[in-house]
C-alpha cells in the first residue's frame, strides 16, 4: 500500500490550505472537473456557492428564468438591483466575484428542448437544482442516453431529499415516478404535444435553511463523485427538519422506465450545427452505414403549418414541442391549421441545404443515424470549443 505525500501550503497565499489537510483531496482533481448546475434559483445558488468556494474549475449554469424580489429571501449570489436579470448572468457574476479561479459560463435556455445532448457528455457531473418533474425527467433521460451522473435536489418548507442517478447503477429517476407525476408532465401538452402557454405553474414554498441544508448534500455527492468516492445510486436521502430525522431508501428498479446508453457514438471535429447543412450530415451517415442511410431525430420538427381552407402555408422547422397551441390558428382566416411534421431525413426532402441549426438542432446535438438495423450517432463536436468556452 503506498502511501501519498501530504503538501501543506502556505495559507497566506493559498486559498484552498485547509482542504490540503484532507486525505483524500486533491485540488488538481476538482480545478480540472466540469460541473454542469442545472437551474439557479435557490438550490442552485448555494450548490454554486459551495463549488465556487472549493474551487471547481468549470461550471456551466443552466436557467431559463429571471429574477424577481421574491427571489432575495433565498438566494444569496442574488442583490436587490438584479432584479428583472437573468438568473444565469447574476449568477455567473458572483459566482466570479466569489472565486475568479472559477471558469464560468452561463447559458439561458430551456433545458427540455434547446441544449444538445453532447454538451451532457462532455461534463464530468451534473447537479439538478429543479423545481418541476418534466426537467427532472429530461435530464434523466439524458444522463442515461451518455452515461454521466446527476445529483437530484429536492425541497419543500423545510423537506428535502438527495439523490444520486447513475447510469447502470440502481434505478433511475424515471423508476421513481408514479402514474400521477407522467399525468401532471403531460399537462404541459396539449393534444398534439404543442406546449401550452396558459397552465398555472405553482409555486413551492421553500426556505434559505433547507435550501442550504440540500444544497450542501448535493455538492457533497458531486464532489466524490468527482474524486471516485463511493456513493449510493438509486437511494434517497431524506430531510425532515421538522423532526430532525435524516434516513434513507433505496427505489426499486423498474425495468420498462430504464433506457441504454447510445453507441456507438461517433465525434465529428468539423461538424458544427450552425454551417453544417442535412445534405452534409446524410452524406457523413451514409459514409458510416451505407448508401440507404437515413437521417433520425428523437423528436417531431414542424416544417410548416397549413391553412385547409385556403392552402397558405407558413413554414417553421422547429421542434413541436417549443411551438405553442396558439400557433396552430391561422392568423389570417382564424381556422385550425394542418401540420406537417417529419422527425427523419431520407435525402428526397426538398430542405436539405438548411443548415441544422436552421430546423431547431441545437449545437453539440447527437444525431442518430440508421441503415435497416444498424444504427450510429454523431455528435456535432465542432461546437463543442465554442459552446463550452468558459470565462
Amino acid at each position: 500500500m503506498t502511501e501519498e505525500t501530504l503538501i501543506i501550503t502556505d495559507p497566506d497565499s493559498d486559498r484552498y490550505h485547509t482542504f490540503g489537510y484532507i486525505s483524500w483531496w486533491k485540488q488538481e482533481v476538482v480545478r480540472q472537473a466540469t460541473v454542469l448546475v442545472v437551474g439557479a434559483g435557490a438550490l442552485g445558488n448555494e450548490v454554486l456557492k459551495n463549488l465556487a468556494l472549493m474551487g471547481i474549475g468549470n461550471v456551466l449554469i443552466c436557467d431559463f428564468d429571471t429574477i424577481e424580489d421574491s427571489n432575495l429571501s433565498r438566494s444569496v449570489l442574488f442583490r436587490a438591483e438584479d432584479n428583472g436579470r437573468r438568473k444565469v448572468d447574476a449568477a455567473a457574476e458572483s459566482v466570479k466575484a466569489l472565486n475568479p479561479d472559477v471558469n464560468v459560463k452561463a447559458w439561458h435556455g430551456d433545458i427540455n428542448f434547446e441544449m444538445g445532448l453532447g454538451v451532457f457528455r462532455h461534463v464530468d457531473v451534473i447537479v439538478g437544482c429543479l423545481d418541476n418533474r418534466e426537467a427532472r425527467l429530461s435530464i434523466d433521460r439524458f444522463s442515461q442516453a451518455i452515461g454521466r451522473p446527476w445529483v437530484d435536489g429536492a425541497i419543500q418548507e423545510l423537506m428535502g431529499i438527495v439523490r444520486v442517478f447513475w447510469p447502470g447503477r440502481g434505478a433511475n429517476y424515471e423508476s421513481t415516478l408514479t402514474d400521477y407525476d407522467f399525468q401532471m408532465i403531460s399537462l404541459r401538452y396539449s393534444c398534439p404535444l404543442l406546449a401550452r402557454n396558459n397552465l398555472l405553474q405553482g409555486k413551492v414554498p421553500t426556505t434559505p435553511t433547507s435550501a442550504s441544508i440540500v444544497a450542501a448534500f448535493q455538492t457533497q455527492e458531486a464532489l466524490k463523485i468527482i474524486h471516485d468516492m463511493e456513493v449510493e445510486p438509486g437511494k434517497a436521502l431524506l430531510i425532515n427538519g421538522l423532526t430532525n430525522d435524516i434516513y434513507k431508501t433505496e427505489y426499486p428498479i423498474v425495468a420498462d422506465r430504464m433506457h441504454p446508453q447510445l453507441e456507438p457514438i461517433i465525434e465529428l471535429p468539423t461538424a458544427v450545427a450552425a454551417t453544417t447543412t442535412l445534405a452534409d450530415m446524410l452524406a457523413i451517415a451514409r459514409e458510416h452505414l451505407g448508401a440507404e442511410a437515413i437521417l433520425e431525430f428523437s423528436h417531431e420538427i414542424v416544417i410548416s403549418m397549413v391553412d385547409p381552407t385556403t392552402g397558405e402555408e407558413e413554414f417553421f422547422f422547429q421542434r413541436m414541442a417549443r411551438l405553442s397551441e396558439d400557433r396552430l390558428i391561422s392568423p389570417t382566416t382564424g381556422v385550425k391549421r394542418d401540420m406537417r411534421l417529419t422527425h427523419r431525413i431520407t435525402g428526397t426532402e426538398d430542405f436539405l441545404e438548411r443548415t441544422l441549426a436552421n430546423i431547431d438542432v441545437a449545437p453539440l446535438s447527437i444525431i442518430r443515424g440508421r441503415n435497416g438495423q444498424q444504427v450510429a450517432y454523431f455528435e456535432l463536436t465542432g461546437d463543442k470549443e465554442g459552446f463550452l468556452s468558459f470565462t
